[in-house]
This record gives structure tokens, sequence and C-alpha cells, in this order.
């Protein structure tokens, strides 16, 4: 029985679910269900929290939050969302949340706080910590793939101990 911690990035996830599976899965079954018989001692879910200046936008992200928080050994790191301009139209950029990941990631495998973790992203910029952590902490990193073949990072299949790619069967057992 292995040690598991599931890293998972928010925004990403969420958005390779919409757009492959177009549904709402519940993420405490499918970190379960990732983790199988072994022992699962933490999720780490990263996400940049929206403004309170996009009022139905927020409301709908605490309710999520509060899910969140009802899930045992589950931990939300934030991110956050910076307000940039082109062309006179405004738009947001998450930051953070993908090197808190990438640091945690490194981190807890020098503290040797797992065997294996599972990272659930489709970012490539995640390929040179998990090469990394393999190389020198010689820990297990499972990518866990969502979506078409253009959405699959190639970098992350190339340099991850493993690719797990979650399909419809996997989903239906799942989706709320």
């Amino acid at each position: 029985m292995e040690n598991i911690v599931i890293y998972i990035d928010g925004s990403n996830f969420y958005f390779s679910v919409k757009n492959k599976f177009k549904c709402k899965i519940d993420i405490e079954k499918f970190c379960q269900k990732l983790a199988g018989e072994n022992n699962l001692i933490k999720i780490k879910y990263y996400i940049a929290p929206v403004g309170v200046n996009n009022p139905n936008m927020y409301i709908e992200q605490q309710r999520f939050f509060e899910k969140l928080r009802k899930i045992n050994n589950l931990e939300i790191i934030f991110g956050r969302l910076e307000k940039r301009k082109r062309d006179g139209k405004v738009y947001f950029v998450e930051k953070a949340t993908d090197v808190n990941l990438a640091l945690d990631l490194v981190l807890d495998a020098q503290a040797d706080i797992y065997d294996e973790a599972f990272l659930v992203s489709n970012d490539g910029d995640f390929s040179g910590a998990v090469k990394a952590i393999i190389e020198r902490f010689k820990k297990k990193i499972i990518y866990v793939a969502i979506g078409n073949n253009k959405m699959i990072s190639y970098h992350l299949k190339n340099v991850a101990s493993e690719t797990k790619t979650i399909n419809e069967k996997f989903i239906e057992e799942i989706k709320k």
C-alpha cells in the first residue's frame, strides 16, 4: 500500500472535465477512485479565487469551496487573479497557482510525504518539476490526463512515471 497525495490544478481540471465530458463530477469520489486501495494522505487543490466584483461567479465559487472544505484531507491553496487590459478589453490571468503546485510537489517529495503523487493537470509546464522529482527523489508521479489528444500534455506524458487517461467509464461512476 502506497502513500498517495493528489495535486489538482483546479482551473485546468475544471475546464478539461467540462470540455471533454460536459458534466460536473464528485471530486471526493474522483480522488478516491484514483487512489484505489492505497493510503490517500492528502488532496491539494490549487485555484485562484474570483473577486467580489463578479458577484454571481463569486457566490458560485464560494459554494464550491464550501463543498471542497467538507472533503476529508483536502486543502485549498489559493493563487490570485490579476487584471489585464488589451485593446480596451479587461480580462483576468491566474497567477501563482502553478508555482504553488510545483513547489508543493517538489517539497513534499523532498520531505518524503508521499510514495506516489497524482498530478491532475494538462499543463506541460510541470514537466520539469516532475522529471526532477522522479530522478532526484525516486518518487512515482502519475500524470492524470483528461481530454482529447490536443488537450493532453505531450511533455508530461513523456516524463511522468505513468499516464492515467480518464475516460467516459471512469467519469460515469463519479458524475454528480
